[in-house]
């Protein structure tokens, strides 16, 4: 027959073992489950679904997806056993791991993610998470992440800190809320919202209803680089252009007066022409921050009714055609990546097309005879009749010139 000590072991045996058991169950339940990642698509945002070259994955955000805002949806697969204490969290981060808390403190300087969706309900079988894009990267340039979910706005699109694609992480945490995860899944978003640097040396030149732009590439972007945007606008109209803001150059320069006249009232020896009007004077004025004149040539802005890309990342120019006679255009270039991001616009370069004047134009213009020589009708080959013509323009601009200082 047992004795009071021994029923007492017995029943504290149970209650202990009984008690581990159910501690353990607890924990089994939890970590029994498993999260995978089945798909992910891409569906209409606010703005719609843009297009977008070929070779970009679904995962891979362009500018253009998140100023549409698209929505990037998630297909997860719940095998296990689902405990009603714990649920389904979303994180992301450029680098720090959120399946621990220590990194999910938003408000410190420790915290490295920030929430994206919360509260997801969790289920045995196939559910699916809708994350719109601003949303994902709606911290990414935040030194301190902000708690709670932060839609993100338009500004997220330039908040990416340098030229080139961020990994974004998103985590997907299932767990007791506040406590590291007891089951995760992971999955990689190719952020790249920031275009190549602009080239530099951006000139025009005008022609018959073209402007043939020339720039010199950013060599510092490299293979960033996959092709060049021509950006064009009527000049009138446009914001005027501000003036340059490099730093530093003190000092000043001269600003000169021309007296009032067309031919500068100077010989090529800086001596006066008599009869004419004597120069000006040149003052000294102080040099703008980057040491030259402010352009009086604006911008035309990413959103310029003419546009002209240039699909190769060696391109140095190109025409741009179509355009009107007599009218002044502002036009700037912007390097694009693979993602068709472009990057931040030249310095714009002004030019009006008008008719070219070729030299048969200018010989006429001279005062010379049309028809005489029947010079229009020479062959190009015939070096008597050419030389001829040149010296007859030649001679003629000197008569004009002797008149003029006599």
């Amino acid at each position: 027959m047992p004795t009071f000590f021994s029923l007492l072991l017995r029943t504290t045996l149970a209650v202990c073992l009984g008690g581990f058991l159910w501690s353990y169950s607890g924990t089994a339940h939890a970590q029994s489950l498993t999260l995978a990642i089945a798909k992910v698509d891409r569906i209409k945002g606010s703005g719609g679904l843009p297009n977008r070259p070929n070779g970009l994955k679904t995962t891979d955000i362009t500018r253009a997806d998140c100023v549409a805002n698209v929505i990037e949806r998630f297909s997860l697969t719940v095998t296990g056993t689902v405990d009603s204490g714990r649920n389904l969290d979303v994180w992301a981060s450029t680098g720090g791991d959120c399946t621990q808390i220590t990194s999910r403190q938003n408000g410190t300087a420790g915290a490295t993610c920030w929430q994206i969706a919360g509260n997801q309900t969790v289920r045995n079988g196939t559910i699916v998470v809708d994350i719109p894009a601003q949303t994902i990267a709606s911290q990414l340039g935040n030194a301190t992440k902000q708690p709670g979910v932060q839609t993100g706005s338009l500004d997220t699109c330039s908040s990416q800190p340098t030229v080139g694609a961020s990994a974004i992480n998103v985590y997907f945490l299932y767990g007791v809320p506040g406590n590291n995860s007891d089951s995760n899944v992971q999955q990689a978003i190719n952020w790249d919202t920031k275009g190549p640097a602009g080239p530099t040396n951006v000139t025009a030149g005008d022609g018959d209803r073209v402007i043939v732009m020339k720039w010199s590439p950013q060599s510092s972007s490299g293979s960033d680089i996959s092709g060049y945007t021509v950006y064009c606008a009527p000049k009138d109209g446009l914001d005027a252009a501000p003036p340059p803001v490099d730093a530093g150059d003190a000092g000043t320069h001269p600003e000169c007066q021309d007296g009032g006249f067309t031919d500068g009232g100077v010989d090529d020896a800086g001596n006066p022409i008599p009869g004419q009007p004597i120069d000006g004077g040149c003052t000294q004025v102080p040099n703008v921050p980057d040491g030259g004149q402010p352009s009086d040539c604006p911008s035309p802005g990413l959103d310029a009714p003419i546009v002209r890309s240039v699909g190769s990342s060696v391109s140095d120019g190109t025409t741009v055609d179509g355009l009107t006679n007599g009218v002044e255009y502002a036009c700037a270039v912007a390097a694009y990546d693979k993602g068709r991001n472009p990057g931040e616009l030249s310095k714009a370069a002004c030019a009006m097309p008008g008719p070219v004047k070729d030299f048969f134009w200018r010989y006429r213009e001279a005062g010379g005879p049309a028809g005489g020589c029947a010079l229009e009708g020479a062959p190009l080959t015939d070096g008597v009749m050419i030389g001829g013509a040149t010296a007859a323009v030649l001679a003629l601009v000197r008569r004009r010139r002797k008149g003029k200082r006599s």
